[in-house]
């Protein structure tokens, strides 16, 4: 569902951000996810973090002028983030999760025998950190480097703790992440079109895929998967805890090789 060319940034969000959720968050609640308070919770709580972690970045970056929104977008602001900003952070964030709980309903806890791929996934995770390091120092690749700065870490963090646990569930991790983030692309595809926001050719590399400046793709591409990867991490931990008690859920955090990382 499009609006029309001249809306807001809010009222856009709304029709192509917040109508495909509720839609989503339905399906999901049709085929046995979202059932049960520890469900909404893990998404609620998901959303809370993704307001905490990306608030700052965000408004600095906006300051930096990396991007900026056109005439009559923005109805109010928080600081310097539109509001409309605000509510995205909720709104991708609860679209990604319900779409996780639609296709991959919860397991029995239980882990796989494997930790193999945790070294490799932290190497990976790692270059690419220093990869942000050096692009943030040059001007074409600041909004790049940034990204990249700011996704890392936490990634690294899932990755230590649930790397085996995403390996296992890796198909569904792969189509949770990708099939809203190809939406995104789309609806932010359009949005710049429209002259809704526009990112600063200054900041970033120049380099697009079908109008889309590659800045933007890998920025849902990275949130999409700290999404999905920090709620198959906490469904995990809740479905062991509910099964052997709270402590064995919170120490579970911990095992050897990380959650998911020795057969039980």
């Amino acid at each position: 569902m499009i609006p029309p060319v001249d809306s807001s940034y809010l009222v856009f969000l709304g029709c192509a951000v917040g109508v495909p959720t509720l839609v989503v968050a339905l399906l999901a609640w049709r085929l046995g996810g979202l059932r049960t308070p520890t469900d909404v919770a893990g998404v609620g709580a998901l959303v809370l973090i993704a307001f905490g972690y990306t608030f700052v970045w965000d408004g600095y970056l906006i300051e930096r002028g990396v991007w900026w929104y056109g005439n009559g977008v923005v109805t109010a602001r928080v600081g310097v983030i539109p509001l409309g900003e605000l509510a995205f952070f909720a709104l991708q964030t609860a679209l990604t999760g319900c779409w996780l709980h639609a296709i991959d309903p919860p397991v029995e806890p239980t882990r796989p025998a494997t930790t193999s791929a945790r070294p490799v996934g932290l190497l990976v995770i790692a270059a690419l950190e220093l990869a942000g390091l050096v692009l943030s120092y040059t001007t074409a690749g600041y909004y790049l480097g940034y990204i990249l700065l700011w996704g890392c870490p936490i990634l690294g963090f899932l990755w230590v703790l649930g790397g085996p646990l995403v390996r296992r569930r890796r198909r569904s991790a792969a189509v949770a992440i990708l099939v809203p983030t190809a939406y995104l692309w789309t609806i932010d595809r359009v949005a710049i079109g429209r002259g809704l926001w526009t990112i600063s050719p200054t900041h970033s590399t120049g380099v697009a895929v079908a109008g889309l400046p590659i800045e933007e793709m890998v920025f849902f591409l990275v949130t999409n998967t700290l999404i999905v990867f920090g709620l198959l991490l906490y469904r995990w931990v809740i479905g062991r805890a509910e099964r052997d008690g709270l402590v064995a859920g919170l120490v579970g955090l911990f095992p050897r090789g990380g959650v998911g990382a020795a057969a039980e």
